[in-house]
């Protein structure tokens, strides 16, 4: 069972609703294969290591309603996979509690993933309370892994180059009075950062329902490096 977890990100009419899937994963080190890891797996535990790989990515036309994205993400969270070790965490920020009632509502009838779905609320504050999380520290779960090279895309995934193109176009800034602040540079036709958006949503969320799996071979680097 695989170790899936979903930022979904929900834009105003004016901003596209973003998906992001990622899937915790340990990676063995290029001098241990898989078959000595089968063999002996108390013995290489420590030589593993924790990265996040960006499975899927979706972004829907501007102006698609709210219940036709409710739809659209409980048939995918539905899926075998993500109803199995799959955890959803949805920016509620800006969209009013009618819309998380509606995901409440599809669990309810049908199980979206392994929990209920997790509503956030991005605030600007500095400490996070309960699931009122500053955005400074959503930035932060997507810096670390990229920093130390253990955020990865597959190749050739669909709005791949989109996404590289949000991590590049984030600037921290400090403010005046010491605080950190992100903008995001846009251009016309852009996204407002959703994807991003919804990718630290999926990188700041736990999943404790699913069980990474161990692999072999590491998915190419953000920017293919």
């Amino acid at each position: 069972m695989a170790c899936f977890t979903v930022g979904l990100d929900l834009g105003s009419a004016a901003d596209f609703s973003a998906l992001v899937v990622t899937e915790r994963v340990f990676v063995l080190p290029q001098y241990i294969t898989m078959g000595q890891w089968h063999r002996q797996p108390g013995v290489y535990q420590e030589h593993l290591v924790e990265e996040k790989h960006v499975r899927q990515l979706r972004r829907w036309e501007l102006g698609t309603p709210y219940p036709s994205i409710v739809s659209d993400v409980a048939a995918f969270m539905r899926s075998p996979q993500m109803r199995a070790g799959g955890l959803l965490y949805v920016d509620g920020t800006g969209v009013g509690r009618a819309v998380m009632d509606m995901f409440y509502q599809a669990h309810d009838e049908d199980d979206l993933g392994a929990y209920w779905p997790i509503g956030v609320t991005v605030t600007g504050g500095r400490e996070a309370s309960g699931w009122n999380i500053p955005k400074q520290d959503l930035m932060a779960a997507i810096q670390a892994p990229l920093q130390l090279g253990r955020l990865k895309v597959a190749q050739g995934l669909p709005l791949g180059e989109s996404l590289e193109k949000e991590l590049t176009n984030f600037r921290l800034k400090i403010t005046q009075n010491g605080r950190e602040q992100f903008d995001y540079q846009r251009s016309a036709g852009d996204g407002h950062g959703d994807l991003v958006s919804a990718l630290a949503l999926a990188l700041y969320g736990n999943n404790p329902f699913g069980r990474p799996d161990v692999i072999e071979n590491p998915l190419t680097l953000v920017g293919g490096k």
